[in-house]
């Protein structure tokens, strides 16, 4: 009983009670810009580091690390297509699936949006240096699009096949997905 009373006498006592921090405002808080694809309106060559802007306020960018595309020799020529899914928000009756040579692009039905495709990663990797492939089996599957609404870049970055929302590209009405990929005619 003794010892019950002393904790909570000594809780009680307000003159000696350390004060609890004060919350921070998230644009106090340093916060790394995320490694890995994404759209245009999110990061602006001209954004100077620590500003603030309206798609995303609050948040301080950190360096934005480019990268090159190295498509190894065992996975050059390998593939010639891949299959992307294009979901339609508003009207799911409107969904379409396209097949895109590598390097084509195509048009969204019903909007200014093009999409451009290529190249093809069988087991995408990410280095500090450039974007690659570890060897041609397919283990995670990726493609690099260039999406643009009348000549304006909204997006480039990957598509994944195992993880469709990894760094996906992300607009009011449209959704894409790689759903297959097509291997060249070897001989």
């Amino acid at each position: 009983m003794i010892a019950v009373a002393m904790v909570i006498g000594c809780g009680g006592s307000s003159d000696n009670e350390t004060p609890l921090p004060q919350a921070k405002k998230i644009s106090d808080v340093d916060v790394p810009l995320f490694e890995g694809s994404q759209s245009k309106s999110d990061y602006s060559e001209e954004k100077e580091v620590g500003t603030q802007d309206d798609t995303h306020p609050g948040v301080k960018e950190g360096v934005r690390i480019e990268r090159g595309v190295v498509v190894p020799q065992e996975v050059e020529g390998q593939w010639k297509a891949v299959k992307i899914r294009v979901r339609n928000k508003i009207d799911e009756s409107k969904n379409s699936m396209k097949t895109v040579s590598l390097g084509d692009s195509f048009e969204i039905d019903g909007s200014a949006i093009k999409v451009t495709v290529g190249p093809f990663m069988p087991n995408f990797v990410m280095t500090k240096k450039n974007y690659s492939s570890k060897g041609n089996e397919l283990t995670n599957a990726a493609v690099r699009l260039v999406i643009e609404e009348n000549g304006k870049t909204l997006y480039e970055g990957w598509a994944f096949a195992k993880y469709p929302t990894m760094y996906a590209f992300e607009h009011d009405k449209f959704a894409l997905q790689l759903m297959d990929y097509i291997p060249a005619d070897v001989s």
